[in-house]
């Protein structure tokens, strides 16, 4: 497809995209297929609390929006009329994200996607693991250990005070038992 405006040269800018509700993904995905549009939607992988116990889910960062970098003139309608977008995001005039701030988020995030700790699990809090040989056992946090997605317990195991390595996933806190 050629037209008027890409022969002079305007800049690839970032723009912030308004997409339909839980749908971030599936804009993405679409825009991705124009080769003259680069985009970003940063996710969270983080976990959250179900009727079958805590399970990790993985969800865009800013729910409702991702972002795009394409010549204005040249792809802006094509990218608005875009399968699951609802608008530019604009304030007044300004629509363009500044490059840095994209840049920065970026390269916080490995895979377009941040894995947050539970943070319901802080040190002193008292759990009870639900899986594994240890199920069933009690004890309490002494620390987070976010990188691995893992917590140091202390359980009392047959009289005796043990420290285990254990994944988040794998306990409740003890209020949250039934």
């Amino acid at each position: 497809m050629t037209d008027e405006y890409e022969n002079t040269k305007e800049p690839k800018e970032w723009f912030c995209l308004r997409t339909q509700t839980k749908r971030e993904h599936i804009a993405a995905a679409i825009l991705d297929r124009l080769e003259e549009v680069e985009v970003f939607c940063p996710r969270i992988s983080q976990v959250k609390k179900t009727r079958a116990g805590k399970k990790r889910f993985v969800e865009a960062m800013f729910p409702g929006y991702i972002f795009a970098k394409f010549q204005f003139h040249a792809h802006s309608r094509q990218v608005v009329n875009s399968q699951g977008i609802t608008r530019m995001v604009e304030l007044g005039e300004r629509r363009i994200i500044p490059k840095h701030v994209i840049e920065d988020l970026k390269t916080s995030l490995l895979e377009d996607i941040i894995e947050a700790p539970d943070l319901s699990i802080l040190p002193g809090a008292e759990i009870e693991v639900i899986t594994g040989s240890l199920k069933g056992l009690n004890g309490r946090v002494l620390a987070q250990m976010s990188a691995q997605n893992r917590i140091q317990i202390l359980l009392d195991f047959l009289g005796r005070d043990i420290k285990v390595s254990i994944g988040s996933n794998d306990v409740l806190l003890a209020s949250d038992v039934d």
